[in-house]
């Protein structure tokens, strides 16, 4: 079993999309959703999913992290420990792609690309980072056991310092073909906001406003406001 473990700050509307696409997949996969929350409403909204969670402070993030690797830890029967955010939706074809790996037991692996929306301008761009990157990182419980804790204590940059303290781990890195398999919903509340993410970056590709993904994020988007 995955489970899944996710820090929630903020964002309430875009969090809901984000939970109720993790509890429609749910009905077709084997895995569990571990909240890490800092607020009373999103105590309240992983229990109405039906999802396990734990109470932290949010800052530093490092920290937060931590604390909920640490209740992970107490949870019986996962085998691999998967690091989402609150904002990100993702692909069933995402845990397709992720079965031989887990088969063969890989000790940490995931994908490379992402897909970002402006939830404000409603603008899509797609990146491909040509490494690992921390949304769907997929940890091996012994090594989750082994490195903890091993989110450093600040509040950016986890994803490459958590990378760096696994020192030995082999990462292995899907170039997938497959695209949108990882959506991450921008606002002004993201630590990173849509505008860092500079459409003259090496290995940006900007969407129009037809992209069939757009188009179906937008009316998701739409319906929860």
């Amino acid at each position: 079993m995955i489970l899944i473990l996710l820090p929630i700050w903020k964002r309430e509307k875009i969090t809901d999309i984000c939970l109720s696409n993790l509890k429609r997949l749910q009905k077709s996969y084997d895995f569990e959703v571990l909240c890490v929350v800092s607020e009373q409403w999103a105590k309240i909204k992983s229990f109405e999913y039906g999802f396990k969670h734990v109470e932290s402070e949010n800052f530093p993030v490092g920290n937060k992290m931590n604390k909920g690797i640490k209740e992970a830890l107490r949870i019986a029967d996962w085998t691999y420990l998967m690091n989402l955010g609150s904002d990100d939706i993702i692909d069933e074809r995402l845990f397709e792609l992720y079965k031989p790996y887990i088969e063969e037991k890989r000790e940490c692996f995931g994908i490379t690309k992402c897909t970002f929306v402006d939830s404000v301008s409603k603008e899509v761009k797609r990146f491909d980072y040509k490494h690992l990157i921390g949304a769907g990182r997929m940890i091996r419980r012994d090594i989750v056991k082994k490195y903890f804790p091993f989110y450093p204590e600040k509040n950016k940059c986890l994803d490459d310092g958590s990378a760096r303290n696994m020192f030995g781990v082999q990462f292995s890195e899907i170039q997938d073909t497959e695209k949108d398999l990882i959506v991450d919903i921008k606002s002004d509340e993201n630590i990173w906001n849509f505008e860092f993410f500079d459409q003259e970056k090496e290995g940006f590709e900007t969407l129009s406003i037809n992209d069939e993904t757009l188009t179906k994020l937008i009316e998701l988007w739409d319906r929860k406001n």
